[in-house]
Parts: C-alpha cells; sequence; structure tokens
C-alpha cells in the first residue's frame, strides 16, 4: 500500500529546523498579494515553460502537443498557492507530485531548479508593485520558504514513492532479467500514483 501523502507531507515538515518552515505568517503575507499575484499568472507560465523547453534536457520529457494541458496544471497551481489555503492538504498534494515526477521521468535538479524559478520570478516581480520596500521584503521571504517547503516536500514525496517502488520490484523479481524488473518498477510507481490520487 502506497504510504499516505499526508503522512510523507508531515515527515518532511518536521524534518526541517522549525527557524527555516514555511509560517502561516508567509501564507498571509501571500493572501494580501492575491490580487497582483494572479495577475502574474500568463507571464509566470509562459516564462515557467519557455524555460523547461528551450534546454535540451527537461524537453525531453515532453510528448509533442502536450504544453496546453502542462500550462493548464501549472496554471491550477499558481491559483491554488495564492489563493490558499496553504494547509496540510495543500502540502499532500505537493507530496503526490514527487510520484507524477517518478512517473514522468523529472528529476529532482529538474524540479529544483523550477522552483527556483518561481521564487526569482516572484523576487523580481516584487520590486515592480506598488508597495513599500519592507512589504516587497516580506512577499520575497515568504515565496523563498514557500518555494522551499514545495521542493523540500516534492522531493521526499519522490524519494520516498521511488525507493518503495525499488523494493517492492526488487522482492518481486529477484533474479529477473533488467529489462522486466523496469517494466516492473513503471508498473509499480504508476499503480503507487493511482491510489494517491485517491487520497488527495
Amino acid at each position: 500500500m502506497v504510504e499516505r501523502m499526508y503522512d510523507i507531507a508531515r515527515a518532511a515538515f518536521d524534518a526541517m529546523p522549525p527557524a527555516v518552515r514555511f509560517r502561516e505568517s508567509d501564507a498571509l503575507v501571500i493572501k494580501r498579494h492575491e490580487q497582483a499575484l494572479l495577475a502574474l499568472e500568463p507571464e509566470v507560465i509562459q516564462g515557467f515553460y519557455n524555460t523547461l523547453y528551450e534546454h535540451p534536457a527537461t524537453n525531453r520529457v515532453f510528448v509533442d502537443g502536450e504544453r496546453p494541458d502542462r500550462e493548464v496544471t501549472l496554471s491550477n497551481w499558481w491559483r491554488r498557492t495564492v489563493n490558499g489555503p496553504l494547509d496540510e492538504h495543500y502540502f499532500a498534494w505537493m507530496a503526490m507530485v514527487g510520484l507524477v515526477h517518478v512517473s514522468r521521468k523529472v528529476t529532482n535538479p529538474m524540479m529544483l531548479s523550477m522552483t527556483s524559478f518561481v521564487q526569482s520570478f516572484v523576487a523580481q516581480k516584487a520590486a515592480t508593485l506598488p508597495i513599500d520596500r519592507a512589504e516587497a521584503d516580506a512577499l520575497v521571504e515568504a515565496f523563498r520558504r514557500l518555494a522551499t517547503a514545495v521542493g523540500m516536500v516534492i522531493t521526499f514525496g519522490y524519494d520516498r514513492a521511488y525507493d518503495r517502488a525499488v523494493l517492492t520490484a526488487l522482492d518481486e523479481l529477484a533474479g529477473i532479467p533488467e529489462g522486466m524488473f523496469k517494466r516492473l518498477l513503471d508498473q509499480e510507481v504508476r499503480s503507487a500514483l493511482d491510489e494517491a490520487r485517491g487520497q488527495v
């Protein structure tokens, strides 16, 4: 049985020192600038996917014609992130994204670089908003903490899913040829992802 996404998210947060965790005060800062952040959606989506499609290693993750669907996925994430709440359900969803990444062969370096992209995007845009310097700094810090938390939970979800899939596959296929082992590993990840989707 797949580990519960809520448990993965909680375990990831428990591993983080409290001083560097995403805080309720960070969520409130993001909420204060909800309308300005929502207005940035088209630009963040275009920049995000232009960056991925322009790099050969990340471009290989995609199949022809899927960009519109992926943009909808990012749009849903952006709106949910900005609108909130940034609660245990949100972070359980991020743990499930780790499973999606195993299934899609999105590596943790690819993912973490794009959480950095979003963080840098918000930092750049915060300087242009009609708010004072202290509030702009608070918004940048809130998104920095959020990007760290999102990256940490997705990575942890990825690692837990991958490790579980490998152990299950090894147990079931000891001594079986590598090609067959790889096929079973892919099946285990897909099965775990289907089960996780039912939890979130």
